[in-house]
C-alpha cells in the first residue's frame, strides 16, 4: 500500500515515471488500480487477460459488475471478492479501498488448480450423495413394491419402519405413526392378546437371533380372514449392540386354495382317467408305472391299480407274455431315443379270459415344468372289431375294383393340394399303360391325353367344379398309349373339408365307345330301341339295388346298413325314371309324367323305411307335368333325399305326422298362395324372372323341425350336400322354412330346347 501512495505522490509532483517504477509492475499476479468511478488508473502485465476479457484499457471504465464492487468497497474498510473465469483459468479478485488515495486496488490470484480440486471433490461428494440417496430410494421403493407386508424393528421391539402394505392392511395407521412404537403401544384393530403374542414372538427372536418361519391366520382391516406365512430374521453387528429384526408377511391364502385345488384336481384326474373308455397309463423314464385308469388295470393286467404303480411291465410276466412285453419295450426305447409320438398296432392278451385282441397304441413323452422329459403316457384303443370290419371292407373294395376293372372303368382320386391322382380299375385294358406308368399322371398328364378338340371343354369342366362345388359329367376322346382314341365318359364329385374348402375330386372314367356307336346306330334304327335301352337301364339299376341289398346282409352295424339303404333308394329313384320313360306317353321318350313318377317313388320310400300307414301320412298335391330326363333324374334324387330325411328324423315312434309334397307350375302356385298364410319365400327368388314358366317343388313335414344350429347349405350330411348340388345342377333355388315342422321350397325352370 505504501508503494502505491508514494507512486501517487510522485505523480502529483510531476514524477509519473518514478511512480510507475515503484508500483508492482512485475508482480506475477494481476494488479489493477481504479478510481471510485471505475476508471482504470493502472494495470500490470499479469492483468492483461482480465483487461481483455473486460474489453477495456487503462483510462477506460470497468464493466458494470467489477465497477459495482468498486463502488461497494469505496469508503469502507471491508473488502469484496469476485471469482472470474478467464479462458481456462479462474481468478479470485479481491477489491480493497485506499481512503487516503480515494482509489480501489484489485488484486488477483490464480486459483484454477484449487477450484479444479474443489470441483472434483464437490462432484465426488455429489456422486456419493446421489448414490446414497438413490440406494435409499431404491430400498424404500423395493420395500414398498414388495407384494407382501414388510416391517423391521430395533432390539427394543420398536418399529424402525415398514412398507405401505403393512401400514395400510395390517396396522391401519400411517407409517410415521408406526415408527418408534411397539405393536402393543399402537391403537389398532388387532386384538390386544394377539398383539402381545406377536410382540412376544418378535422379542424372543431378537434375544435368540437367527431365523424363524411360521404360519398364522390374520384378519385384515377389510375384515377378511387370510392365511399368512411370516418369515422373520435378526441381524446383529459384531458387538451385538445393534440388532434389527425384519419380518415379511406372505399371503398364502391363494396358495392354500391352490393346494386344495391340486388335491381336488388329482381326484378329478383319477375320476377322469377312469371315465375314459380306453386303457390309459403313464410311466417314468425307467419304465415304471406311475398310474393308470381302471380299465387298464382291469382289462390289460387284471389287478388293482395300486398294485401296478411302481412296477415295470416285466414285473407282470405272469400276466403279459414275454413276446408281447418285448414289443412294448422296443417301442418305449424308440420313443425315448427319437422323441417322436408313436402310433402302432400290437397284440394284447387279456388275462381275464385269455383272449388276444388287436390294439392301436398311441404313446408320447410328457415333460415336467422345467421342460425336462419326465416319462411316457400311452392310450390303448381296442380295434379288434374295426380290424374285422376293415377285412370285410377290403374284400368289398377288392370286389368293387374287380368289378370296375371287368366293366372297363377307371377310378380316380385327385388330391387338389398335392396335384396327385390315385388311379385304379381297368388301367392297362383301357389305356394301354401299365399301372406304374399311369400312376404318374397328374392333372396335366391327364389333360395332355385328351383330344385337342375336346381338351378345353373337358379341362374347364373340372376347374369349374373346383370353384362351384358342382358335379360334372363330360364326354371326350382320350388317347391310349398307342395313339388311338376311345370315347370316355368322365363323372365326378368334389369333397370339402370342415372349413368348406374343396380338397378332393372323386370320379369314374368309363369307356363309352360302344355306347357312342350304339347311339349313332340308335339314331339310324329309330326310337322299339330307345324304349329297350330304358328297359335295360332300369333292369341294370334294379340289379345294382339287389347287389347292394345282398351286400348289406353281411353287416350288423346300423350306420352301415343305413348307408346301404340310402344307396338303394338313390338307385331306385333313377330306376323308376327309366321305368316311367319306358312306358311314357311321349313317343320320343324324351319326357315323362312326373306326377306318376312321384307317386311310385314315395310309395317305395315308405315301404323301404317300413313305416306303418297310420304313423306317417303322405299327402301329394301334384299336377300332370311332363319334364325331360335331364331334369327328372336330379329332381327325383332331390325328393328321395328330402323325404328320406323326414322319414328318418322328423318323427318319433310314438308320434304320428304328415309329409306333404307339392309339385306345381309357378303360375298355379302363385295364384294358390295368395290365400295362404304359410307361403312366404325367404329370399324372394323368382324362377320365372326372365319371363319363362317355371315349377315349384315343396317338401314339408309336421315333425320335430329342422335343428336351428345347422346350416343346411353347409353341413356334413351327404344327403343335404347332394340336394344343394343337384338344385344348382338344374339351375334352381332352394329355401328352408323352419318352425313347426320343416319345409323345403325349390324353384326351377326347364332348360330351353
Amino acid at each position: 500500500m505504501s508503494s502505491i501512495k508514494n507512486a501517487e505522490k510522485t505523480k502529483e509532483n510531476g514524477g509519473e515515471g518514478k511512480w510507475m517504477e515503484q508500483f508492482p509492475a512485475k508482480n506475477p499476479n494481476p494488479v489493477i488500480r481504479v478510481k471510485t468511478d471505475g476508471t482504470i488508473l493502472y494495470a500490470n502485465r499479469a492483468a492483461d487477460p482480465l483487461m481483455k476479457s473486460w474489453d477495456v484499457e487503462v483510462g477506460e471504465k470497468l464493466p458494470e459488475i467489477p465497477k459495482s464492487l468498486v463502488r461497494k468497497v469505496s469508503g469502507r474498510e471491508r473488502a469484496e471478492e469476485l471469482e472470474l473465469k478467464v479462458g481456462g483459468r479462474v481468478y479470485l479478485l479481491t477489491f480493497y479501498y485506499d481512503p487516503e488515495e480515494k482509489a480501489a486496488n484489485i488484486y488477483g490470484f490464480d486459483i484454477s488448480s484449487r477450484v479444479q480440486r474443489e470441483e472434483e471433490t464437490k462432484k465426488q461428494h455429489i456422486r456419493l450423495e446421489k448414490a446414497l440417496w438413490n440406494n435409499l430410494r431404491i430400498m424404500e421403493t423395493m420395500v414398498d413394491t414388495i407384494p407382501a407386508p414388510v416391517y423391521y424393528k430395533n432390539k427394543e421391539g420398536k418399529y424402525l419402519g415398514c412398507n405401505r402394505l403393512f401400514a395400510d392392511k395390517i396396522i391401519g395407521l400411517p407409517e410415521e405413526k408406526v415408527i418408534g412404537f411397539k405393536l402393543t403401544e399402537l391403537k389398532t384393530k388387532i386384538p390386544p392378546a394377539t398383539a402381545r403374542e406377536y410382540q412376544q414372538l418378535d422379542m424372543e427372536l431378537l434375544r435368540e437371533g437367527g431365523k424363524h418361519v411360521y404360519e398364522t391366520i390374520i384378519t385384515d382391516l377389510d375384515g377378511e380372514t387370510r392365511n399368512f406365512q411370516i418369515s422373520r430374521a435378526v441381524y446383529r453387528d459384531e458387538t451385538e449392540d445393534f440388532a434389527i429384526l425384519v419380518g415379511v408377511l406372505l399371503d398364502i391364502s391363494e396358495l392354500k386354495m391352490i393346494e386344495k385345488a391340486l388335491r381336488d384336481n388329482l381326484q378329478f384326474q383319477e375320476t377322469l382317467l377312469d371315465a375314459i373308455p380306453t386303457p390309459v397309463f403313464y410311466k417314468d423314464m425307467e419304465g415304471n408305472y406311475l398310474g393308470c385308469n381302471e380299465l387298464f388295470a382291469r382289462r390289460i393286467l387284471a389287478i388293482p391299480k395300486e398294485s401296478i404303480v411302481g412296477h415295470s411291465m416285466r414285473y407282470f410276466e405272469d400276466k403279459v407274455p414275454g413276446e408281447f412285453a418285448d414289443v412294448y419295450e422296443k417301442y418305449d426305447h424308440k420313443l425315448l431315443r427319437e422323441s417322436e409320438s408313436q402310433h402302432y398296432e400290437a397284440k394284447v392278451r387279456c388275462p381275464k379270459n385269455g383272449e388276444i385282441r388287436d390294439f392301436l397304441i398311441t404313446k408320447a413323452l410328457y415333460f415336467d415344468t422345467a421342460g425336462k422329459r419326465a416319462g411316457i403316457v400311452g392310450i390303448m384303443q381296442d380295434i379288434t372289431e374295426r380290424k374285422k370290419s376293415e377285412e370285410i371292407l377290403q374284400k368289398s373294395e377288392e370286389r368293387y375294383l374287380l368289378a370296375a376293372e371287368q366293366t372297363g372303368q377307371l377310378i380316380y382320386d385327385y388330391d387338389i393340394e398335392a396335384d396327385r391322382n390315385d388311379w385304379a380299375g381297368a388301367i392297362e385294358k383301357l389305356t394301354g399303360y401299365s399301372v406304374e406308368e399311369f400312376q404318374k399322371f397328374n392333372m396335366d398328364g391327364w389333360a395332355g391325353h385328351i383330344h385337342p378338340e375336346d381338351r378345353e371343354r373337358a379341362v374347364q369342366a373340372h376347374y369349374d367344379s373346383f370353384k362351384t362345388d358342382t358335379q360334372y359329367n363330360e364326354e371326350y376322346r382320350f388317347m391310349r398309349k398307342d395313339g388311338s382314341y376311345f370315347y370316355a365318359e368322365d363323372r365326378g364329385i368334389t369333397l370339402k373339408d370342415r372349413s368348406g374348402r374343396i380338397y378332393r375330386i372323386l370320379g369314374v372314367i368309363k369307356d363309352i365307345t360302344e355306347r357312342k356307336a350304339a347311339e349313332e346306330a340308335l339314331e339310324k334304327t329309330g326310337k322299339i330301341r330307345k324304349r329297350e335301352i330304358h328297359h335295360r337301364i332300369k333292369n341294370n339299376l334294379q340289379v345294382i339295388s339287389s347287389l347292394l341289398e345282398l351286400q348289406a346282409e353281411k353287416f350288423d352295424d346300423e350306420e352301415v346298413l343305413e348307408a346301404f339303404r340310402e344307396s338303394q333308394n338313390r338307385v331306385a329313384s333313377m330306376a323308376i325314371i327309366h321305368e316311367e320313360l319306358y312306358g311314357s306317353k311321349d313317343k320320343d321318350m324324351l319326357t315323362l309324367d312326373f306326377s306318376a313318377y312321384l307317386r311310385k317313388l314315395t310309395a317305395d320310400l315308405l315301404n323301404s323305411y317300413a313305416l306303418k300307414s297310420d304313423n306317417v301320412r303322405l299327402e301329394l298335391d301334384v299336377e300332370e307335368i311332363f319334364i325331360g330326363m335331364d331334369t327328372a333324374i336330379p329332381l327325383g334324387t332331390i325328393i328321395n333325399e328330402l323325404v328320406s330325411n323326414s322319414l328318418k328324423h322328423a318323427f318319433t315312434p310314438e308320434k304320428s305326422g304328415e309329409i306333404r309334397i307339392s309339385f306345381l307350375r309357378t303360375e298355379n302356385y302363385e295364384n294358390g298362395r295368395k290365400n295362404s298364410k304359410n307361403s312366404d319365400n325367404e329370399n324372394g327368388d323368382n324362377a320365372e324372372s326372365e319371363g319363362q314358366s317355371g315349377f315349384v317343388l315343396i317338401v314339408s313335414d309336421s315333425g320335430e323341425g329342422f335343428p336351428e344350429e345347422i346350416d343346411f347349405r353347409n353341413t356334413d350330411s351327404l344327403g343335404l350336400q347332394l340336394v344343394n348340388t343337384l338344385v344348382n345342377q338344374i339351375g334352381g333355388t332352394i329355401t328352408l322354412k323352419k318352425g313347426r315342422g320343416t319345409e323345403f321350397s325349390i324353384r326351377f325352370r326347364e332348360p330351353e330346347k
